[in-house]
């Protein structure tokens, strides 16, 4: 039985359009942080505190949808959180001080985490989950790239207002899809009785995954984190770092665009291992104190990155069309992106290089735990296509 509201072709779309969208409030973190402090007169503390507490909800949302909530009408469900969403954009640029804004953007983040779990679960369901993840990745890259390209026009010139008013719109227009969400996750997925149903009763596989995930964006966090400082050490000033790294964005959707091409072609083993050694080797350039090995790293890293990512959240969601893993690897890659600078933090004082290692060794990690999910995965049964 199929558990499509609307015609197939526009399911995905809608999916892609409130999954990006719900995730704008993480794209304009830079500019919301500047703003929470010039308007609203918060310290740099208490603004980085709001953002850290909506980013603990977003995590909190996604395990409770995989904990408690995966049985609910999924379109419902993701209609309540875009409509807390849009309360909370335009209640933002009304906070009076640090303790309202913490409450609103908490309740922002936790109702962020009931939408993205949705479409993490609808993602899950579809028949090849590994293109709809890069597919996914590439307009969010794009869409970012783009609304980060006018952010600064809109937060100079209508404020705070303005830019929760663009919060508020793209959670309208979830609004408007979220019927098309499909409401369960296809016929006898969500029966049976065991903690977290997986195909081949592959559980120890998406523990692995989720791992994974978090290993992965500890050490994607890491680099990102300290990569102003690493470049600075080089040699480059400011202005022509910051030039790299929005170069470097041009290799990210590089590299969605050729794991869209890449598809299942030549499985995931392979196309995983390619995005790893990318990533490695990314890492090691980056902690070489050379103007050349940086640039290369800069770039090499967001290719391989985007990359692979869809290999690993396509094997995890097919492993379970609950999507409910899917929810929990989400939960772990904001976990594992909010540990990796804190323990980069840590070795800094050794030097560039010492981030370098550590990022190495997080990749490494994360590979490790990559080869049992894909190995379950390569046995669990494809879904019809829609």
């Amino acid at each position: 039985m199929s558990t499509e509201p609307g015609p197939s072709r526009v399911v995905l779309p809608a999916l892609i359009v409130i999954g990006t969208g719900a995730m704008t409030s993480a794209t304009l973190s830079p500019v919301l942080l500047g703003l929470y402090i010039d308007q609203l007169g918060l310290t740099a503390s208490q603004a980085s505190l709001a953002l850290a507490a909506e980013n603990g909800a977003y995590a909190l949302g996604l395990l409770l949808f995989s904990l408690l909530l995966h049985r609910m009408n999924r379109a419902a469900l993701a209609a309540v959180g875009l409509a807390f969403m849009i309360l909370g954009s335009l209640l933002t640029a009304q906070a009076g001080g640090f303790l309202p804004l913490l409450a609103v953007r908490g309740v922002f983040g936790l109702a962020m985490g009931f939408t993205a779990a949705s479409v993490f679960a609808a993602y899950a369901g579809r028949p090849d989950p590994q293109r709809v993840w890069a597919i996914a990745t590439f307009v969010n890259l794009s869409y970012a790239a783009l609304l980060l390209s006018v952010s600064g026009w809109i937060a100079q010139t209508f404020g705070l207002g303005g830019v929760t008013a663009v919060l508020a719109g793209v959670s309208v227009i979830g609004l408007l899809c979220a019927r098309l969400i499909p409401r369960t996750g296809g016929e006898g997925a969500e029966t049976s009785g065991r903690f977290f149903p997986t195909a081949g009763g592959a559980t120890a596989a998406a523990v692995c995954g989720a791992l994974a995930l978090f290993c992965l964006y500890a050490a994607h966090t890491t680099l990102w984190s300290f990569q102003e400082r690493m470049g600075l050490a080089v040699g480059l000033n400011r202005g022509e770092v910051g030039l790299l790294l929005g170069v470097s964005v041009l290799g990210a959707i590089a590299g969605a665009i050729a794991s869209m091409a890449v598809g299942s072609r030549f499985g995931s083993r392979a196309p995983n291992a390619l995005a790893f050694a990318g990533l490695v080797a990314s890492a090691l350039l980056l902690a070489v104190p050379n103007v050349a090995a940086y640039v290369a790293g800069a770039v090499i890293i967001k290719t391989a990155w985007f990359f692979g990512l869809p290999f690993i959240l396509g094997a995890l969601a097919r492993l379970d069309v609950s999507g409910r893993w899917s929810s929990v690897g989400a939960a772990l890659l904001a976990l594992g992106s909010a540990v990796g600078p804190a323990v980069g933090a840590a070795v800094a004082d050794q030097g560039p290089h010492s981030i370098g290692y550590l990022a190495v060794g997080f990749y490494l990690a994360s590979f490790l735990l990559t080869l049992p999910l894909l190995a379950a995965e390569r046995r669990a049964p494809r879904p019809a296509a829609a």
